[in-house]
């Protein structure tokens, strides 16, 4: 199957991510995927919750946060996915911040700390961070003394590497996980259609794009984020002008060639005086 759509935006677009794993199908289908990888028990969904959702345990003096996907499934454990454009200290202190705020926030008044069910959160990233060299890097609780994972840890953090994807060895019978993160990770139609022939999942889920990236009012939503996109890099570009051109004025030269040089007009130039 191709996509059949004017513009393109891959899986690891914050959009696109969140409306495609909305799909239960498609979600299902890849948590359990993750799942058999990690040789864990699979699960069916219960619920989950809508795209852009202001996490449980919200307090109003407290900093607001808002998820991509929250999946509850019929095991003890709640899963909680990301997608990162990038992976620093900031975005593993958010992730850090997530999974403790669903996993307090399950906590009414009145309820014993042995009713709230695990957190588990599985962040795409497509990066190293601190030795993370593994396609999956697994982080929980673990007794420093003598290395030993605690058994009934309640939570946990995966960082998967999208970027380390590309060097594993595939065949016919590759593990369904490897061939979603081909999928997710693909960074064209052509690629995306290639992995996901003959796969009646992955290739509603290009259906499922393609209703998206063609819906008018989601056409609108990228455009006005392509010209914002585009307003910050030509203002980043302006302001470096200006910077160049005040070196130089400090330097001695001459407006006109200072012109010549940025590109900023005289009138610009004289301003800066």
């Amino acid at each position: 199957m191709r996509l059949k759509t004017e513009i393109f935006y891959p899986l690891t677009d914050d959009l696109c991510f969140k409306h495609i794993f909305s799909k239960e199908e498609v979600l299902e289908d890849f948590l359990n995927s993750f799942l058999e990888f990690m040789n864990l028990e699979k699960v069916t969904l219960k619920v989950k919750a809508n795209t852009q959702y202001e996490m449980i345990g919200k307090s109003r003096n407290k900093k607001v946060f808002y998820g991509d996907i929250l999946i509850f499934t019929n095991s003890n454990k709640i899963f909680s996915l990301e997608m990162y454009q990038k992976f620093q200290k900031e975005e593993f202190n958010k992730s850090v911040s997530y999974i403790t705020r669903i996993f307090s926030g399950q906590l009414e008044r009145g309820k014993k700390y042995l009713d709230a069910k695990k957190v588990i959160g599985l962040n795409f990233i497509n990066e190293n961070y601190h030795d993370n060299n593994e396609l999956v890097n697994d982080y929980g609780f673990i007794n420093k003394v003598n290395l030993k994972s605690l058994e009934d840890e309640c939570l946990e953090m995966y960082l998967i590497r999208l970027d380390l994807v590309k060097k594993k060895v595939y065949n016919d019978t590759e593990e369904r996980f490897i061939k979603w993160l081909r999928f997710i990770g693909a960074k064209d139609v052509l690629e995306m259609s290639k992995i996901a022939e003959g796969d009646e999942v992955m290739e509603q889920t290009l259906k499922f794009m393609e209703d998206f990236l063609n819906d008018e009012e989601i056409r609108d939503v990228y455009d006005k984020i392509n010209d914002v996109e585009r307003y910050a890099k030509e203002e980043g570009q302006y302001q470096e002008k200006i910077k160049t051109a005040k070196n130089l004025l400090q330097m001695g030269l001459s407006k006109e060639n200072i012109s010549k040089a940025t590109g900023l007009s005289m009138k610009q130039i004289n301003a800066l005086n």
